[in-house]
């Protein structure tokens, strides 16, 4: 009787622990880098607008899908980068401290701060723009090996 309930603890321990890790990488925007056009299209449906951002060369060319919840830059066929209106618990127009207490100390440069994400398949990061006063006014996850 003892072996059977520690098998069915052991279980459900195991289902739980698989639920909370397939929720978090379906809720973590960074399981978005790396995903196809047609994976994009087919979660997000038809964007509400498409523009090149022209690189300083042209293997920096992007092409940029825009939704209500973010803006999805597009090398080849997949998704590199993503410019959200929040995410991690940080929103677009917070202030740097506010950002700091959810997110902790990040790499601190002059207009932006990064923070270096768990990698999936390529090293991922966030960045944070602030604006001059002060407050969030971009929130970026891109592949920092492009």
């Amino acid at each position: 009787m003892m072996i059977i309930k520690t098998v069915l603890y052991r279980g459900f321990f195991f289902l739980f622990l698989a639920f909370s890790i397939y929720g978090q990488s379906e809720n973590d925007p960074s399981s978005l880098i790396g995903i196809t056009l047609t994976e994009l299209i087919d979660r997000f449906g038809i964007p509400r607008q498409v523009y090149p951002v022209r690189g300083a060369d042209v293997w920096q060319d992007d092409v940029v899908f825009v939704y209500d919840s973010g803006d999805f830059f597009v090398v080849g066929n997949r998704v590199w980068q993503l410019r959200l209106r929040s995410a991690y618990n940080v929103r677009d127009g917070d202030t740097k401290a506010a950002v700091t207490r959810t997110l902790g100390s990040g790499m601190d440069y002059e207009g932006f701060t990064l923070y270096q994400l768990p990698s999936r398949t390529w090293p991922l990061m966030l960045r944070i723009n602030w604006n001059t006063s002060g407050r969030a006014a971009g929130i970026y996850i891109f592949r920092s090996d492009f």
